[in-house]
């Protein structure tokens, strides 16, 4: 199981948290990649480096940043402080501890899968939970909101996390054996080429009338959210399903929501003021998810063009 860590750790404590991650770095040598050049990244004391001389440092909370300037939109990219801070008082609360749990289950179904990647993991909610139930499962984080990053890092020191985009993922070829990801914009060639042959892929999105009562509450005209209808290239569909269920939350849980949504920014703004004078209001929480399970061979001609594809992308 990987512990939580504390606020305010020992220092002795903290070395030996380096120490692991060290350690823990050493069998991760062929899963990360340099974003520069696709060589492997080797651990080095106090990060990670390639054949080329490329070194990434290893920040205090323990992930490295993979993210090359030239690959980001703006200073400060993916999520905000405030909603990070929104969604984290949500897991603190347990509001999706349900979903959470289905992923649990579900992860477990893939039995020869050791070393997973959470594409847009954020601040490692749904991480923890994953190791907490599946303590041999190795567990790699993705994220390109830094905030989100830092949190996972010190919350989950046993797991491996990176700021980086889920548009060019920094981890080798067929390196992973199950990728997921959780209400994140993802890009399929790069999913079908980090996750190995006979791999796994778990997406999970909202369901049609996810957070319903809100968009009611908040737009004239709301509309219902669209259900996955994705294919993965050279995935087989192995299952998929839905899981709903109802919340009553407090005020402090339902400012948490808009936080942590587009529901912050969105609607007429007089409804949301509104909404800050409630309490003890009912939400309706629904998912979609499907799980593919990607070819025994991989297209090695189709392969080396989307990784091609994606080294030369600078968009985000």
């Amino acid at each position: 199981m990987c512990p939580l860590s504390t606020h305010a750790q020992p220092p002795l404590l903290w070395y030996a948290m380096v120490a692991l991650s060290i350690r823990r770095d050493e069998s991760a040598i062929m899963v990360w990649m340099c974003p520069h050049c696709a060589q492997p990244l080797e651990a080095r004391e106090s990060g990670l480096s390639c054949v080329n001389g490329h070194r990434f440092d290893r920040a205090r909370e323990g992930y490295v940043n993979l993210l090359p300037v030239q690959h980001k939109r703006s200073k400060n990219p993916g999520d905000n402080s405030e909603m990070v801070r929104g969604r984290r008082a949500l897991h603190q609360a347990q509001l999706y501890r349900p979903l959470a749990e289905v992923l649990c289950d579900l992860v477990a179904t893939c039995t020869d899968a050791s070393r997973l990647l959470d594409i847009g993991c954020g601040e490692g909610y749904y991480d923890g939970m994953l190791s907490a139930r599946l303590p041999e499962l190795s567990v790699y984080g993705v994220d390109i909101a830094k905030t989100a990053v830092r949190l996972a890092a010190r919350d989950y020191p046993c797991h491996d996390y990176a700021v980086a985009s889920s548009r060019n993922l920094p981890v080798m070829t067929s390196s992973i054996d199950l990728g997921m990801c959780i209400f994140s914009p993802v890009n399929d060639s790069e999913v079908a080429r980090a996750v190995r042959p006979n791999g796994y892929y778990l997406e999970v999105g909202p369901a049609a009338q996810h957070l319903w009562e809100l968009k009611t509450a908040l737009y004239e005209q709301p509309r219902e959210h669209s259900l996955l209808r994705r294919a993965i290239p050279g995935g087989a569909l192995l299952q998929e399903g839905e899981c709903h269920y109802e919340k009553q939350l407090t005020q402090t849980e339902l400012q948490a929501v808009l936080a942590a949504t587009p529901f912050a920014f969105r609607g007429h703004r007089e409804k949301r003021e509104g909404l800050r004078e409630q309490s003890d209001f009912v939400i309706t929480l629904g998912f979609s998810w499907r799980l593919f399970r990607l070819a025994a061979e991989r297209d090695t001609v189709a392969s080396g063009a989307v990784l091609g594809a994606a080294l030369e992308s600078t968009d985000l």
